[in-house]
């Protein structure tokens, strides 16, 4: 009997999964077709050089806070071209991760470049002026076979999608582990960073015309990675109320206190519509116990781990006024 999917466990678990979206400094994303290993940066088209100096990197996360990723798509790749795509987190209000990209004639260029961008650096390139959505959906199958049998088909979708419905500066890529495959299949809509994980057909013309009712985000919006893990759970309750237009908003949150194990948080988000007052809002997020659920990790891991949902509670709006809790 074949072993069930970590991501068809975990999702009829129907455990919430907001505050999974990762928080890096830094995304490098590197254009190199599959297959790839299970470690992407050994794959056999990343050079030596490149594959050391991500290590080196990784090594020392603290101070670099960057995820390396590989993306394709076949269509949109062309003889001598290596695309390498970066999102810098910005500081202070934001609505987006800043994007550079790059075209470099071969991929044994791309090391020098990746070190002068998380090093700061001179640039050795000129970036490209391409202003675009970028969607990376995790189909890395050699990472979690929840990877390929959801990425895939979403990936393929996704394409498919955004043909039909014409949709302009939208790119769809594969990429290589984006972290939470037990969410599979599960995407990265870049500049802004939101994670979304478990979707389907439906969701996911949500997701690409920001569009439909606003609801079906709800089982779907792991985060966005701009914020701190405990203020993504307050923000899904402030998009889910405000509906599309927030995404358009600026904001930025802080994490006020928490307790050892994290299981309280006290979080503040600060918030701005495109035309409107700065507002903030203040929220406890806490660890729901009685929800606890275990689940496995990754289909490969042979033990199950209690994972617990948070509840958004205490939300105030500074000044004083409640803004209602659930």
């Amino acid at each position: 009997m074949n072993a069930p999917f970590c991501a068809e466990q975990s999702r009829q678990s129907g455990l919430d999964i907001a505050g999974t979206a990762s928080e890096h400094r830094l995304y490098v994303a590197i254009a190199c077709p599959p297959p790839w290993e299970r470690n992407d940066m050994a794959s056999k088209g990343i050079p030596t050089v490149l594959r050391e100096l991500s290590e080196e990197i990784y090594d020392d996360y603290d101070r670099y806070q960057t995820r390396f990723l590989l993306i394709h798509n076949d269509q949109l790749s062309q003889e001598n071209l290596t695309r390498v795509l970066v999102f810098r987190k910005p500081s202070g209000f934001a609505t987006a991760y800043e994007k550079q990209e790059f075209h470099l004639g071969d991929i044994r260029d791309v090391a020098p470049l990746v070190r002068q961008v998380v090093m700061g650096e001179p640039l050795s390139a000129t970036p490209v002026d391409l202003p675009s959505r970028d969607i990376l959906v995790c189909t890395h199958g050699s990472r979690d076979r929840c990877c390929s049998r959801f990425g895939t088909p979403i990936y393929h979708q996704a394409r498919k999608l955004v043909t039909e419905l014409g949709l302009q500066n939208i790119r769809i890529w594969q990429a290589s582990h984006i972290g939470g495959h037990r969410m599979a299949p599960t995407a990265i809509d870049f500049p802004t960073a939101r994670y979304y994980g478990y979707l389907d057909e439906t969701s996911l013309r949500s997701v690409l015309t920001h569009s439909g009712d606003i609801r079906s985000l709800e089982t779907i919006y792991r985060g966005w990675g701009l914020l701190p893990w405990a203020a993504q759970v307050l923000e899904k309750q402030l998009l889910l109320t405000h509906g599309w237009d927030w995404l358009t908003y600026s904001a930025a949150a802080q994490v006020l206190e928490h307790d050892a194990d994290e299981t309280f948080n006290r979080v503040e988000i600060t918030y701005c519509p495109q035309s409107g007052q700065q507002q903030t809002v203040q929220a406890d997020i806490v660890a729901d116990t009685a929800r606890t659920v275990y689940l496995n990790g990754s289909c490969a891991s042979d033990k199950t781990s209690a994972i617990m949902p948070y509840r958004v509670k205490n939300v105030v709006r500074c000044r004083g006024e409640m803004a209602g809790s659930r």
